[in-house]
């Protein structure tokens, strides 16, 4: 039998091709079109060469604006030219990781050489006075990047930011810097006074790119991942025309070209197309919806069920009352605690966000205003998806025609 790795070896131009450009964690060597914002956080940063502290930043925008990558070759450059001539240090943390100001403020304190802080253990008074005495005698810089703050400020309040605000005000020797990085525009309105007053931060906003903005990121990748000639322009214009309509997100279009690129490797074909751009576009929707089912609470992979099962019995847009019947239904086969009515509501909004389902308040005239309730996925993947889940096996042999009848 036919080795079946010999396509891909007998392909010899494949050898010559480096796709890890296209992997999120890659930082490129050049930023089409934040030139201005680069310049703006830049300057900011250029005041430790003159023994002056940069100020506070907040950076805003939506995802796959460029934030992370721009912070990130900035800290990469200002490391890189203050070698040996001043102490700086660029800390980037994801607050979605670093969930804790345990965790942040042990992350600073072992940036610099002095006493280890343990990763848990300690009261939370040791390791802040340990990660100060650490960056005081160190003598430096430091920029400290959360990115996704609203997050952890969501999650714990804003007391991490105060805690690092006053350990700068009580350094002799050194200074850090907070870069804050998010989504949400109206972050900082929610930050309690005391801390907006010591935060006083800039602002910088990141503006959704153009499709023009990304044919020209896409086509810096292609060339440094060398398949320029391997991608149809047809194809590269397809892409930055799907991502401006998805709000200018390059993350997505670059997530879109590497897979489109892969299937036209594992097809055999010889350029990336239009076609392989629909069909890729096709398997990243259907993995992130299964990647999002796959990770519901049981109660809710229940719920988004007997949804599906509605809509494959002919009710597409049912209402609240209707749901509620089909999940009691399946929960009582499923052998689980059937919840309430009103946290079954609670459940649908948050499905609703998720963009799993559509929920809309329709008025019934006199008879008042109900829910009407629509799946916004495929019912049978969903329905297959769902029942991958071990504990719903008493689902699986589910005569779904004979119970939808039975529940209306």
């Amino acid at each position: 039998m036919e080795n079946i790795f010999n396509k891909y070896l007998e392909r010899t131009e494949l050898n010559t091709f480096d796709l890890k450009v296209f992997e999120p964690s890659f930082v490129p060597s050049r930023m089409p079109h934040r030139e201005k914002e680069m310049t703006l956080i830049a300057d900011n940063f250029a005041k430790i060469f003159i023994g002056a502290s940069p100020k506070n930043e907040i950076i805003y925008g939506k995802s796959g604006t460029g934030k992370t990558a721009v912070i990130k070759f900035l800290g990469r450059e200002l490391k890189e030219i203050s070698h040996g001539k001043k102490n700086v240090e660029f800390i980037y943390l994801n607050c979605q990781v670093k969930d804790n100001a345990y965790s942040v403020i042990e992350s600073i304190g072992n940036a610099v050489k002095g006493e280890q802080i343990p990763f848990t253990g300690w009261s939370m008074d040791k390791v802040y006075t340990t990660a100060r005495n650490n960056i005081d005698r160190w003598n430096g810089s430091i920029i400290v990047v959360l990115d996704e703050i609203d997050r952890f400020v969501i999650k714990n309040g804003d007391d991490l930011l105060y805690q690092i605000m006053l350990m700068n005000s009580e350094l002799q020797n050194s200074s850090i810097t907070i870069v804050g990085i998010t989504n949400d525009l109206k972050f900082s309105e929610f930050l309690d006074p005391r801390v907006k007053s010591r935060l006083n931060e800039e602002k910088i906003v990141f503006t959704p790119y153009s499709s023009d903005d990304i044919t020209d990121i896409l086509n810096d990748r292609l060339k440094l991942a060398n398949v320029s000639n391997f991608v149809t322009e047809g194809a590269v214009r397809l892409i930055s025309t799907l991502a401006s309509q998805e709000n200018g997100d390059a993350r997505k279009a670059i997530e879109l070209m590497k897979t489109s690129i892969q299937l036209a490797i594992s097809n055999n074909d010889n350029t990336v197309e239009e076609r392989h751009v629909f069909i890729a576009k096709n398997k990243l929707e259907y993995d992130a919806v299964a990647e999002t089912l796959k990770t519901l609470p049981l109660q809710t992979k229940v719920l988004v069920l007997s949804i599906a099962l509605l809509k494959e019995s002919g009710i597409a847009q049912a209402s609240t009352g209707d749901v509620f019947d089909a999940y009691r239904n399946l929960a009582s086969s499923a052998g689980i605690p059937i919840l309430t009515p009103r946290r079954i509501t609670d459940m649908l909004s948050d499905l609703d966000m998720l963009g799993i389902i559509s929920a809309k308040v329709k008025s019934m005239g006199r008879y008042g205003r109900t829910k009407i309730i629509e799946l916004s996925i495929n019912s049978s993947e969903t329905k297959k998806i769902i029942l991958e889940d071990e504990n719903l096996s008493k689902l699986k042999n589910y005569n779904y025609a004979k119970q939808a009848k039975l529940i209306f």
